[in-house]
Order: structure tokens, then C-alpha cells, then sequence
């Protein structure tokens, strides 16, 4: 498989990853990746003179995609427009060897509710990675003013968004942006009640994992208009609210404050790891298996009895 793997097939991995299914119908494969947009008006910055309709835009963009990738599966590539999204079709007519190649490398899976990162993609060049995480935020991020850090006139971010059902994608990805690409991760927005919505109301929604856009340059987007708007944001923040970041180490960080307990944290709808309480966001990270970082020596001499116990 790592002769297999290049920067075409690595960029393609990630937006399977991001929004891909495969399918089976008798004789009939498919893969479809499909690219949600709304219809709102795309959220730019003061003073800026971008406008973009946004499923235009994607047409645009995914035709060039999908010369990208015809060559490489060898099979008929489509873009179909659907009810508020557009998608990338490929029909396989046999089982072909891009097929079961990409069959392989998903571990069989069929769908980004459950899909990991491969294990190949964990221990592969730079540039490789680069282009998977590229391949995630060309699907599944789009630059807006809408997310800034606190104050309106803050640092913007860039939003990764993870379907709730995949818990353990958003972990990965965070491990390949921050020791691989050295992207510091601001935080993730679990879709737990605790973190998602604390006094109540819904919180099964998805996972959003929040960068600031300057640290996002050595990523950035394929996609000409996310990147024209991914570098609004960059600029903005080099100007208006210059900042430092850390890269996340869960191990060293302390509970800031209690949240009050919540009557869903122990649905079914979360998994086993995570069906209890929590009181901040990180404390999801390390109980999904986050291995990032190392343990801070004034947390080890200390109880940390944050009240997260069963009661």
C-alpha cells in the first residue's frame, strides 16, 4: 500500500474520510463524496469584497477534482447536484484493483460515521499527510467570519467539522496536524452534553474542531475560493489580534471549572468511553485515547478530583 500511496490518492483518502460512502448493488460499486453547502450568504469579514455562490463554486472546483481523480481509479468520475449539496460519483463496473485498494486502506468500512485514518497515512511522508488533512478541509471546513475567538473583533478560526457518530476521527487527525504538520489545535467542540450544551437542549450535533487560521498556513485549501476567504482570515488576524498559540497537550492541563451534570451523559447515543461526566472538552480527548503530549509534573503532585466520578 505505501507504494500505492501518493499525493493524489492521499488528497482523495481525506475527502472519503471526510464525507465518503461506499456503496454495493449487485454488479454496481460506487463511491460518492458528497460536499454540503448552505444558502445563506457566505460570511466574510468588514470591508471585504469577496461574494461567492457557494454550489458555483463547488461545481467549479469539483470538475477539477474529478480530472484529478478519473485518471487515477480509472473509472467514471461524475459531479451530481443533490438537495443542498453537490457530489462526487465514481461507478465502478468490476471489482477493480483501485476498488479493493481503497477498500484496504478504509479497512473495509463503508462510510465517514465510522471511517479512521489509515495506519499508512499515520507513518507516511509529509507531503502525504499534507495532502490528506487538505483532501479533510476541502470537504469539510469552510473559511468564515462566523467563528472567531471570543470577542467579534477576535482571532478567526478554521472549523473542521467531524459527523457525530465518528469519535475517533476527530482524535487522529488532531494527532496528524500537530505532531506531523506542527498545526496547534485550539480545541475540539465535542458533541457531548457536557461540552455541547451543559444546561440542557441539543447536543448530539457534530465535532468541530477549531484552529486559528494563521497557524493553518501549512494546510491551507485546494479549493480557490475557500483558500481566497482562508486568507482574509490569516491576514486579519496577523493585523488586528496577533496572538500565540500552544500546541493542546491534554496531559498538562487542569479543570478550569465544574459543569453542572447533565441527564443525557449517559445516553446511548454516546459511546462506552465517553458515556459519563465531563468538565471540559480535553478531558473528552484523553478519554478517547489521545497520546499527545506529556504529563505536566505539578498535575502528578497533586489529587485531581475534579468531579467527574459516576455520582
Amino acid at each position: 500500500m505505501v507504494d500505492y500511496l501518493d499525493p493524489d490518492v492521499a488528497y482523495l483518502l481525506g475527502m472519503i474520510m471526510a464525507r465518503g460512502v461506499f456503496q454495493t448493488e449487485g454488479d454496481i460499486r460506487r463511491l460518492v463524496i458528497r460536499f454540503p453547502y448552505r444558502l445563506d450568504t457566505v460570511h466574510t469579514l468588514p470591508g471585504s469584497t469577496l461574494s461567492f455562490d457557494r454550489e458555483t463554486e463547488l461545481r467549479l472546483c469539483l470538475d477539477d477534482v474529478r480530472r484529478r481523480i478519473t485518471e487515477l481509479l480509472g473509472v467514471d468520475v461524475q459531479v451530481e447536484r443533490l438537495q443542498h449539496e453537490v457530489a462526487l460519483m465514481a461507478v465502478f463496473t468490476k471489482n477493480t484493483m483501485s476498488w479493493r485498494n481503497l477498500q484496504l486502506l478504509c479497512d473495509s468500512r463503508s462510510s465517514y460515521r465510522d471511517f479512521q485514518v489509515p495506519e499508512v497515512i499515520r507513518s507516511a511522508p509529509r507531503d502525504i499527510v499534507r495532502e490528506f488533512v487538505r483532501g479533510i478541509a476541502d470537504t469539510s471546513a469552510e473559511p468564515s467570519a462566523v467563528d472567531h475567538y471570543m470577542e467579534p473583533e477576535g482571532r478567526q478560526r478554521i472549523v473542521i467539522q467531524f459527523q457525530h457518530d465518528n469519535w475517533l476521527l476527530p482524535i487522529q487527525v488532531c494527532f496528524l496536524l500537530q505532531v506531523r504538520l506542527g498545526v496547534k489545535v485550539q480545541e475540539i467542540l465535542w458533541g457531548h452534553p457536557n461540552i455541547r450544551a451543559p444546561r440542557g437542549g441539543a447536543w448530539a450535533k457534530e465535532h468541530r474542531m477549531r484552529i486559528f487560521a494563521e497557524e493553518f498556513i501549512p494546510v491551507g485549501f485546494s479549493f480557490p475560493f475557500k483558500q481566497r476567504l482562508f486568507e482574509e482570515l490569516v491576514k486579519w488576524n496577523q493585523e488586528r489580534a496577533p496572538g500565540s498559540a500552544k500546541l493542546c497537550n491534554p496531559k498538562a492541563r487542569a479543570v478550569r471549572s465544574r459543569k453542572p451534570r447533565h441527564q443525557d451523559e449517559r445516553s446511548d447515543r454516546l459511546p462506552c468511553q465517553v458515556r459519563r461526566h465531563f468538565n471540559a472538552a480535553f478531558k473528552v480527548c484523553v478519554a478517547l485515547g489521545c497520546q499527545q503530549g506529556r504529563r505536566s509534573p505539578q498535575l502528578t503532585l497533586i489529587d485531581e478530583d475534579d468531579g467527574e466520578g459516576d455520582g
